[in-house]
């Protein structure tokens, strides 16, 4: 009752498909970007391209807003994989509910469930012990190593808006030194408050970019988990149990084997105890009628043929006696008495009974 409360449960963890949700997401965020910046485009375009920013701002910016979308299609790009291995997931389960023969072949090669799969059909064979565990690190440490853009790109987003404050700070510092030695200044200042402008969009850009940025990111770490999640349960629940055969798995088969053939054996028995009534009533039914049928009907019988083929009188009586002879000539037999006859020799008589 328990492991079927389980597999119920695993069942539905299996179905559930975070990545779909962040999917969508992320697709419903980019409409309504798109939908903001054709509506504010003015004030934007005032923002980034009124002067105000240097080019060194410019650039920094644009290498924010580009680190941003890379990450953010790498995102995008493994949340399609990872839906893709989910369905794979949820048809292999259903291959081997329904006993199919090798059903690694019916699914991707290099899918991570396949991997797996044929990874315990390997060791399998060898007739090694299968490490669960290690098996797991190893899945883990591979599609860690396929988020090495995306963390970078995490971890960048925010180091390249300070860079740019940094950048236009010291821009900034640099003007100023100029406009203490320039008493008219006035080119000088551009520098400073274009520089300011740099270093406030720069941050406020990779800030923006980033907090976004981590949220995805950490749905797509959910997505992760519950994939390696799903991955692991596959292999506990129906893996492991019909590929692997250890001694607690052949003594559970053997019980389950005793008790199916305990039952069928209780079923003959039933089946058994049926046939015996169905003859003992088909018995009773057959005395019964042997009891009905008497001699007086035999003859009703025989009458009712003899009308039937349309038989006379005579020609019946003729084979009745003929019947008789026959039967009379059959069965008396000639005796042979053997009589003593003082000294003379035996005299043999017939006597006819």
């Amino acid at each position: 009752m328990n492991l079927c409360g389980l597999r119920i449960g695993v069942a539905v963890n299996i179905k559930k498909n975070s990545a779909k949700n962040t999917l969508f997401q992320i697709v419903i965020f980019l409409v309504v970007m798109a939908v903001l910046i054709l509506v504010n485009k003015n004030v934007i375009a005032n923002l980034y391209t009124s002067g105000e920013i240097s080019k060194a701002g410019m650039i920094i910016n644009a290498v924010i807003v580009g680190l941003f979308l890379l990450g953010l299609f790498r995102i995008v790009m493994v949340l399609f994989r990872y839906i893709s291995e989910h369905q794979i997931i949820l048809k292999l389960v259903e291959l081997l509910k329904e006993n199919a023969t090798n059903p690694a072949s019916r699914i991707g090669e290099n899918s991570l469930i396949a991997q797996r799969y044929n990874a315990i059909r390997w060791v399998s064979k060898q007739g090694a012990p299968i490490n669960h565990a290690a098996m797991a690190a190893s899945t883990n440490a591979l599609e860690n190593s396929r988020l090495t853009l995306i963390r970078f790109v995490h971890s960048t987003l925010i180091l390249a808006g300070v860079f740019g404050t940094v950048v236009s700070l010291s821009m900034a510092l640099i003007g100023s030194a100029g406009l203490l030695n320039s008493p008219e200044g006035v080119k000088e200042m551009g520098t400073i408050i274009s520089s300011m402008s740099s270093a406030l969009s720069s941050t406020v850009t990779a800030i923006v970019c980033f907090f976004i940025f981590a949220y995805f990111y950490l749905r797509l770490n959910d997505a992760r988990i519950q994939l390696l999640t799903s991955v692991e349960d596959v292999t506990s629940l129906y893996l492991l149990p019909k590929i692997t055969h250890t001694e607690d798995a052949m003594v559970g088969q053997v019980t389950e084997l005793t008790k199916a053939l305990k039952t069928a054996a209780e079923k003959i028995l039933e089946v058994e105890q049926t046939f015996i009534s169905a003859g003992d009533r088909l018995q009773h039914a057959v005395n019964d009628l042997q009891g009905q049928v008497s001699n007086n009907s035999i003859e009703e019988i025989k009458d009712l043929i003899r009308k039937g083929f349309h038989l006379s009188e005579p020609e019946y009586d003729v084979i009745e006696e003929t019947k008789k002879i026959v039967s009379a000539s059959a069965s008396n037999k000639d005796e042979t008495d053997v009589v003593a006859v003082d000294d003379t020799p035996l005299i043999t008589r017939t006597v006819m009974k």
